[in-house]
């Protein structure tokens, strides 16, 4: 068993340890923007291909006190470097994350770590000199209260929230994490109808899609040419028929330009999705129980716009009197325009803009 680190939203926590458990692993720890959790090092692939809420998933390979250089050095010089790294791999220090430490220099911290892992690897493969192959190993180090987390990064450049069949979006679209995220909360299940009526790009839709029809959100990691992983690597690469499910998944939006692009991120996806230019005001009225889940309008220019807006969204009170309704804005005042209290609301950060997650299910 290795202690993975998922990297998630700060504040969407719940998110990612809602996939940990529904996967049958151990959460170990939960903070600000990560969760710890165990799991056997052969089910890394498996993690990074299914996983839909988390941007990366760390390897910690250890944590300990140091409020020192000389210290530091010796503590990840005592680290079991070798049980990961080959022979004359690349070392790439990819971030340093400081927050109440005696250690504060993070270009210092970066340099003596790099070095000290460095000196281990030589004295572990008993060789003088390190000549660098191409083979990538990311380093992320966290040091808060003079407690420094060492980890290897198993994805690098690109986050898992990249998934590639973005490649046009609106000015509001969501992180498809965030969106993924979205939909785990809500608890929807695909027999019942999902309504996105301020689509955008269609991200909340086509995340829904995804997460119904169990496809595999496969793409590059640096860990696949890991020495580690050689025994089950092809475990990167499973074959998988996914199940065909049939989901009701609409998405609206009053902009033609903003339907255009979520058809085509949904055919990039080869997820099936009705989007069409439609306001929310003409919905249709049901007595289904329909899950509404949007990542609302803001920042219009002039705020009563905006308010406006959400004042006209009781007619979704009205129409859908066993609605479930699920929605993302910066607006603290949004249940008295809405009309409704929320049953849960939680804030967290969008692109650098503090919004609140607001849940009615009740």
């Amino acid at each position: 068993m290795v202690e993975l680190i998922s990297l998630c939203t700060s504040g969407l926590e719940a998110a990612p340890a809602y996939e940990i458990k529904s996967h049958g692993y151990n959460i170990i720890d939960s903070m600000s923007g990560k969760v710890k959790f165990s799991a056997p090092l052969e089910d890394i692939p498996s993690i990074l291909n299914n996983f839909r809420t988390v941007d990366r998933i760390l390897i910690k390979v250890g944590e300990f006190y140091s409020n020192n250089f000389d210290d530091l050095f010796d503590k990840v010089y005592n680290l079991n470097w070798a049980e990961y790294v080959e022979k004359n791999g690349r070392l790439v220090v990819e971030k340093v994350k400081i927050t109440n430490s005696d250690l504060s220099a993070t270009g210092a911290v970066a340099s003596i770590i790099k070095k000290a892992i460095y000196e281990k690897l030589k004295s572990s493969y008993k060789c003088t000199i390190w000549e660098e192959n191409e083979v990538i190993y990311p380093i992320y180090v966290y040091l808060k209260d003079n407690v420094v987390t060492v980890a290897l990064d198993t994805v690098y450049k690109e986050s898992l929230a990249k998934r590639g069949y973005r490649t046009q979006h609106v000015s509001t679209s969501l992180r498809e994490t965030i969106a993924a995220s979205m939909v785990l909360l809500s608890k929807w299940e695909a027999k019942y109808t999902l309504i996105d009526s301020f689509c955008g790009s269609g991200t909340i839709p086509i995340e829904a899609a995804l997460y119904a029809s169990g496809k595999s959100l496969k793409k590059e990691y640096v860990c696949e040419k890991w020495r580690i992983f050689n025994e089950f690597r092809h475990s990167f690469y499973p074959y998988f028929e996914p199940e065909e499910i049939n989901y009701r998944i609409y998405g609206y939006d009053k902009s033609y330009k903003a339907i255009s692009i979520a058809k085509e991120n949904a055919s990039l996806a080869n997820v099936k999705i009705h989007f069409e230019k439609k306001a929310m005001e003409s919905l249709e009225s049901s007595n289904d129980e329909i899950y509404f889940i949007s990542n609302l309008p803001y920042g219009m220019k002039e705020k009563d716009n905006t308010k406006d807006t959400y004042k006209k969204m009781r007619h979704l009170l009205r129409a859908f009197p066993n609605g479930k309704f699920y929605f993302i804005t910066p607006e603290s005042n949004f249940e008295e325009y809405f009309g409704r209290k929320a049953n849960k609301k939680f804030k967290f950060q969008n692109s650098g803009i503090w919004v609140w997650f607001y849940m009615f299910y009740q």
